[in-house]
């Protein structure tokens, strides 16, 4: 059995995430708008854009002996082997925490929208990590009853994007 949720920002505050532009355009108009003035905020206007959407989308999924959580462009992305959770728990974090990646007392917090999460105590028992959902229950029960080891998926036949390798000359 796999389990795949996905974890979006509710569309009316998704509309809103962009007004905080809004003070980049008042200083447009009064700065004025000169090319120096674009060459340099056109830039920093499209970095916001792309960050406010990167974390606006969660995918969360349980299979193949693994927990994969990974934002909107397959980037950042957190694989966990369920062989390394010694413990799983539902949790509330309070908005004092934001939504993206965070840090909160004992380990990170990844999540888009709301306050649940399901906390995951890891194999070194010095870190946590949590996954905010909206179907914390449902994720709660796939960590459990999802087996501990893959047999069908191997690690090092899977493909090398997204890890680190070195280049031997």
């Amino acid at each position: 059995m796999s389990y795949r949720y996905v974890n979006r920002v509710p569309r009316p505050w998704a509309l809103l995430y962009p007004t905080v532009l809004l003070p980049w355009l008042i200083s447009l108009v009064v700065v004025g708008v000169t090319a120096e003035v674009l060459l340099w905020s056109v830039p920093s206007l499209l970095v916001v854009l792309v960050a406010i959407r990167a974390f606006m989308t969660l995918t969360i999924s349980v299979a193949d002996g693994e927990v994969v959580a990974v934002f909107h462009w397959g980037w950042p992305r957190r694989r966990i082997a369920l062989a390394d959770v010694t413990s799983q728990q539902v949790t509330t974090h309070g908005a004092r925490y934001g939504w993206g990646i965070r840090f909160v007392p004992g380990g990170t917090l990844w999540r888009v929208w709301g306050r649940d999460s399901v906390e995951l105590t890891l194999a070194d028992k010095r870190r946590t990590f949590s996954i905010g959902t909206a179907d914390p229950e449902g994720l709660l029960a796939a960590i459990a009853t999802a087996p501990r080891s893959s047999t069908s998926t191997n690690r090092s036949t899977r493909s090398p994007i997204g890890r680190k390798s070195r280049l031997v000359l």
